[in-house]
């Protein structure tokens, strides 16, 4: 299955937007398109495992002391 666009992956989104933020900082272009060429650019580098980083990277971040992962 190809994602196309996020109206159905909200999540991948936001994790997107995250990463993206936290990439390139100042740099950062989080529109629809530029987060699509990230996605394609993380599958052709084999590197979405670094969604699942920055996944948990936001939950310790968010959960602080409760974090058990």
């Amino acid at each position: 299955m190809e994602i196309r666009n996020f109206n159905y992956n909200p999540v991948l989104r936001q994790l997107l937007v995250n990463y993206i933020i936290r990439t390139y900082q100042q740099e950062a272009i989080i529109d629809d398109d530029h987060l699509m060429m990230e996605y394609h650019l993380l599958i052709r580098d084999n590197r979405l495992n670094d969604l699942f980083f920055e996944e948990m990277l936001n939950n310790y971040l968010n959960d602080g002391d409760n974090f058990r992962g």
